[in-house]
């Protein structure tokens, strides 16, 4: 079986009052004028182990081809994916996207040493009983150097106790202008697990993130940082979610929910049929939504950072003739991806 991100029982909020009216475009079209730029793309590709593809009727070898065409279409600089479990999955996209993604990290904790990382820390396990943590770095520049790091901090009794998840670092080198990049996947919350102890689990686990990053990077250029964090920005407001994480990690952390012209979500049943078929699967509300994923950036002292935190946008490319008020039948995740083009000087 995979980890799962199952929503907690708490009711969906009001359907969106305003759907998009066209297909995102890609960040790097409206890149910021003068100095360097980065634009991010993360994703949570919900491509579960052949066992789970097989036993759960999850489609995967109908759904990778989507996935892949819509990271071809934004075409950013660099793509962080998560859950991405599934073996063809991996091996198919590292072969269709390798035009554009020459560059690209293993897939954290597929193995516990070597494996073309210059670093690994943390609790990776070589279990056979452990499945690898779902999380791959693509770049267009080169990677110059990569490092990744296995949770230590994961709650026990629920799926991710059983997977090498944490997250990927990489170094890119865009036209000279050197930039790290951290991705990863927290801990997701469970039906039958308390949501404050899931929301304890991924504080500590943002930080792990902070000390390992300052132990490699310290202050030696800027640190980009994004994926599934599994915080709800909405349904955890009253526990303080989105400004613990933020404290947590030593960062600033965006996402669709601070642009109030923004309505879609990054994981919105209400639009997502994908979201609705996992919904009868796994224990979550069929009209669940809220705000997961994240893109920004880590502090530390002396490190310079990206300009400022730019707009970070739910990206929807809904299916040819798709109008307001249809069903998205074409995105092959129950989350949207989010995307951000940042200015480094």
């Amino acid at each position: 079986m995979t980890l799962r991100r199952t929503a907690t029982a708490l009711a969906a909020t009001a359907a969106m009052t305003a759907l998009l009216g066209g297909t995102a475009q890609s960040a790097s079209a409206a890149t910021p004028a003068g100095g360097s730029t980065l634009s991010v793309f993360a994703w949570n590709v919900d491509l579960g182990t052949s066992v789970v593809d097989w036993s759960q009727n999850e489609q995967a070898s109908t759904r990778t081809p989507v996935v892949e065409s819509i990271i071809r279409q934004h075409n950013d600089d660099v793509v962080i994916l998560d859950e991405l479990f599934n073996d063809s999955s991996i091996s198919d996209i590292n072969s269709k996207l390798a035009d554009l993604y020459p560059y690209r990290t293993p897939v954290v904790g597929g193995t516990c040493s070597g494996g073309d990382w210059n670093g690994t820390s943390g609790n990776c396990s070589s279990s056979p009983f452990v499945i690898n943590g779902g999380t791959m770095i693509l770049s267009k520049y080169p990677i110059t150097a990569q490092y990744q790091h296995v949770f230590s901090n994961s709650t026990y009794g629920t799926w991710d106790y059983h997977a090498d998840k944490g997250a990927a670092l990489v170094q890119v080198d865009k036209g000279g202008v050197k930039t790290w990049v951290a991705g990863t996947h927290l801990q997701a919350d469970e039906s039958d697990t308390s949501t404050d102890t899931t929301q304890a689990t991924r504080l500590a686990q943002l930080g792990e993130i902070r000390s390992w990053v300052n132990g490699i990077v310290g202050s030696s250029a800027p640190v980009l940082f994004g994926g599934d964090l599994n915080v709800e920005y909405y349904h955890g407001q009253s526990r303080g979610d989105y400004a613990n994480a933020q404290s947590a990690v030593g960062g600033v952390l965006g996402t669709p929910a601070l642009d109030p012209s923004q309505s879609l979500t990054t994981m919105d049943c209400t639009v997502s049929a994908w979201c609705q078929y996992m919904a009868g699967i796994e224990t979550f509300p069929v009209d669940y939504r809220d705000d997961l994923d994240y893109l920004g950036y880590l502090n530390a002292a002396g490190r310079p950072t990206p300009v400022a935190l730019p707009q970070v946008k739910a990206d929807f490319d809904p299916q040819a003739g798709w109008t307001a008020g249809q069903l998205d039948t074409n995105s092959p995740s129950d989350h949207y991806p989010v995307e951000a083009t940042f200015q480094l000087g």
